[in-house]
C-alpha cells in the first residue's frame, strides 16, 4: 500500500473544486466500495504502471518512447473478484456516454463499462469509469444511487485473456496539469487508491 487518504474522503469533506493544489496520487474523495464486504477482493496501487496501446489525450504517460510517442500509463486501478460479482455504484448520479467526453472513446481498450458523474454535494462533477464488466444493469441516463448494484464483474476488453477485474478510474471535474514525457499535459484522471482505501469495508471491520 503506497498511498495514504489525505484530506478529501474519509470525514466526509469536499472534494477539491480546481486543480489549484490538487494532489494527483493523494487525494482521496467520498465513495461507496464497489463491492460488499463479503466479496473476496484483492487490489493494489498501480495507478500509473506502463499498458501498451495508444495514448489518447485523456490518457497518462509514463514516458516516451525512442520514435518521441508517448507510453502509456494505468489511468486506475484493477479489483480482482470472481466472475459475476456484482458492482455497486461509487455515488448517486447520473450514467453517461463516456465518448461524449473522452474522444476518442477507446471502447475497445475498456470492453463493457458504465461511467456515472456524481451529484453528491461532496463531488459535484466527478467521474467514475467501471470497465471490463460482464455485464451492466443500467444504461445512459438513468440515475443510479450510492451504493445501487450497476453490473457484474468480467473481463471484457482488452481483459480478456486476464482474470476477471473491475478496472476503476475516477476523474475530476477539471484537468490537473502534469509533466509527463517531457511535456506538459493535463489530465482529469487521478489515483483511484485512497478513495477505495477509505472506503473498503473490510480495512473499518
Amino acid at each position: 500500500m503506497s498511498a495514504t487518504p489525505t484530506a478529501a474522503a474519509a470525514d466526509g469533506l469536499v472534494a477539491p473544486t480546481s486543480a489549484v493544489g490538487f494532489d494527483l496520487r493523494n487525494t482521496a474523495i467520498d465513495i461507496a466500495f464497489p463491492f460488499r464486504a463479503t466479496v473476496r477482493y484483492r487490489y493494489s496501487d498501480r495507478f500509473l504502471a506502463p499498458r501498451v496501446g495508444v495514448t489518447r489525450k485523456y490518457n497518462h504517460a509514463r514516458g516516451v518512447s525512442a520514435s518521441g510517442r508517448l507510453l502509456r500509463a494505468h489511468d486506475g486501478l484493477d479489483l480482482r473478484a470472481k466472475r459475476g460479482t456484482r458492482v455497486s455504484a461509487a455515488f448517486s448520479g447520473t450514467v453517461i456516454d463516456p465518448a461524449t467526453r473522452w474522444k476518442p472513446w477507446d471502447s475497445e481498450r475498456y470492453g463493457k463499462y458504465l461511467a456515472i458523474v456524481s451529484d453528491e454535494p461532496t463531488s459535484p462533477g466527478y467521474v467514475v469509469i467501471y470497465a471490463h464488466l460482464a455485464s451492466t444493469r443500467v444504461v445512459v441516463g438513468d440515475h443510479v444511487g450510492r451504493g445501487q448494484w450497476i453490473g457484474r464483474v468480467g473481463n471484457t476488453g482488452n481483459a480478456a485473456a486476464e482474470p476477471p477485474q473491475l478496472h476503476v478510474e475516477l476523474r475530476a471535474p477539471f484537468r490537473i496539469a502534469v509533466r509527463e514525457g517531457g511535456r506538459d499535459r493535463r489530465i482529469d484522471a487521478f489515483d483511484p487508491y485512497p478513495s477505495l482505501l477509505a472506503a473498503d469495508p473490510k480495512r473499518q471491520e
